[in-house]
Formats: C-alpha cells, structure tokens, sequence
C-alpha cells in the first residue's frame, strides 16, 4: 500500500507540474493539494518531509504565477517551517533542513519580483546565494575532517608491519 501511495504522489505531482506547464494554476493546485490527504499518516522524516515541503511550494508558486503574493508566502512560510523543524528537532537533518529553508526563501524572491518587489527580491536572493556559498563551505569543512578522522581511525586499527632486515 505504501508503494502504491508514493506512486500516486508522484504521479499527482507531475500532473499538477504538467498543468502549471500550461498556465492552468487552479488546476495544478488542486492537484497538488490532493497530495496531503495521502501524506497525512506518514511518518516525519526528511524524504517525506521534502515531499510536502514541494507540494508547499508548489501550491505557493500557483498562487505567485495568479500574482497573489500574500497566499504564495503562507505556502512559502509553511515549507520554511518545515526546514525549520529539521534544524531544531532531535534526530532532524540539518543538511536537508538547510536546503527546505534556501528553497523556499528563493521561491519567495520570485513570488516577490512578480509582483513588482524587485529591491526585496534582490535582497532576498543575496541572502540566499550567501548562506549557500556559507552551507556548502561548512559542509565541505565537515566532509574533510570526517575523511580525516577515518584515516586516523584506520591508521589506529591497522598493526604496522615489522620491519625486514636485510
């Protein structure tokens, strides 16, 4: 049955994608939004919650592309929760937190240019590029040290050879 449901998700997904394709934003909104009903009972992890987090977005981008900016960032706020939740809960991802959170902050700087608020997006946009280039350098940092760490680990568990006279 969960299979079948992730299927189904999917599928909606690129319907509502298909029809927003087509300028058909109610459409694609309903469309999207008939994807939570079937989310309702899975469980809070990352790869679910990226499944809402998109469906939020989504839903917020219909409502940018109709010029309503006001509805398109409670969708936008909603996706940012969610990132949010992932940084602050125990046992959340950080990383992918990060990434809901870039995410639906670009989202809104297109919401906000669309509707003529080009300072705000601009400036919005500058955040976002600036902590990426920050997440990306932390997690190349972090990346290193692990890789590091695994080297003195396997230096420490690995007997040297003794040494052959000659």
């Amino acid at each position: 049955v969960r299979v079948s449901h992730l299927c189904l998700r999917s599928a909606l997904l690129q319907r509502g994608n298909a029809l927003a394709a087509l300028g058909k934003e109610v459409e694609a909104r309903e469309c999207y939004m008939s994807i939570f009903p079937i989310l309702t009972n899975e469980p809070r992890c990352a790869r679910v919650d990226w499944e809402r987090h998109s469906v939020y977005v989504n839903v917020g981008n219909t409502y940018a592309r109709e010029g309503d900016f006001d509805k398109a960032d409670e969708q936008y706020k909603v996706a940012e929760a969610l990132g949010n939740d992932h940084i602050n809960e125990k046992g959340g991802s950080e990383e992918d937190g990060r990434s809901m959170i870039l995410c639906a902050k670009r989202s809104r700087a297109f919401a906000l240019k669309k509707v003529g608020k080009e300072t705000e997006a601009k400036e919005l946009l500058k955040e976002v590029i600036a902590q990426k280039i920050a997440d990306d350098a932390a997690a190349a940092k972090k990346k290193k040290e692990e890789e590091e760490a695994a080297k003195l680990h396997e230096k420490a568990i690995t007997p040297e050879a003794p040494a052959v006279e000659a």
